[in-house]
């Protein structure tokens, strides 16, 4: 029961984890170490992100490394799959099972767009941080899919932001100040994503501002206008644009209509047969 508490919490508090379950075991030489003996199918071993290991039963870890490394591969790759290890003259099955850390996205604002995308966030796995500073705003009356509801004022917030999850940070904010306030905290931080709201003109003068304080750092980082080009007009249209270039840039990829590579691949068969 211990291991499904661990497992239960790390995955409340956004902590990636392996779950491996041995499925098979085959033993060559009867002669193995007791220790061994005793392992059984179904017999579980937990894999943190951080690197730590927990299993109910006493085993000596540096035999079971094959083990671990494929869970640490999966945790990476995010992905869950079947292996098959040899220990001494035991070949052992077991699957991992892997509960990834969610992406964590900071939505800084709480306005009309706020509402629909956290929703839809949520629907899609993400851990969703919305800030705003008025209290009639941040609060899970207005937010009830968010994860957590901060009220503070932006600059405090992301002075002192913790940023070990990488999170994706979007700038829905009600005015360009509040966008400039939180650039000048954040632009020289290793986040994978800033994105910013905002006309043209709002967005030129954002880059104005910060350049003269930043004469020498780039805004390669910095989604401005915030989205994909799908002709986005309703807020929850504008919410569908933003959480698909997150996806994008989270899954590196090009974010073309499917039918374009397709599509030229049926041309360029039509014409060769010609």
């Amino acid at each position: 029961m211990e291991l499904y508490q661990k497992l239960i919490s790390s995955i409340e508090k956004r902590i990636g984890v392996a779950l491996i379950t041995l499925t098979r075991i085959n033993l060559h030489d009867s002669n193995l170490d007791s220790q061994l003996m005793e392992v059984t199918v179904g017999t579980k071993l937990l894999v943190f992100s951080g690197g730590n290991v927990f299993c109910e039963k006493e085993l000596a870890m540096e035999e079971w490394q094959p083990l671990l490394e494929h869970a640490r591969i999966s945790l990476a790759q995010q992905k869950s799959n079947t292996y098959v290890s040899h220990i001494k003259s035991c070949e052992i099955e077991y699957f991992v099972d892997v509960y990834p850390q969610p992406l964590h996205v900071i939505v800084a604002g709480a306005g009309h767009v706020a509402k629909p995308l956290v929703e839809m966030g949520k629907k899609l796995g993400l851990s969703i941080t919305v800030i705003c500073d008025r209290p009639q705003f941040a609060n899970f009356e207005q937010f009830p899919w968010a994860d957590e509801v901060v009220c503070s004022p932006y600059t405090e917030y992301f002075r002192n932001l913790d940023i070990t999850d990488n999170p994706y940070i979007l700038l829905l904010t009600r005015g360009h100040q509040f966008d400039v306030a939180i650039l000048r905290e954040i632009l020289q931080l290793p986040v994978p994503y800033i994105g910013m709201i905002g006309s043209r003109r709002r967005i030129s003068g954002v880059f104005s501002q910060l350049h003269e304080d930043f004469p020498n750092i780039g805004f390669q980082n910095i989604y401005a206008p915030i989205g994909l080009d799908i002709g986005a007009q309703t807020p929850e249209e504008i919410a569908i644009s933003v959480l698909a270039e997150i996806l994008k840039v989270k899954n590196q990829k090009s974010g073309k209509s499917l039918n374009e590579e397709i599509h030229h691949y049926i041309v360029n068969r039509q014409v060769a047969h010609e």
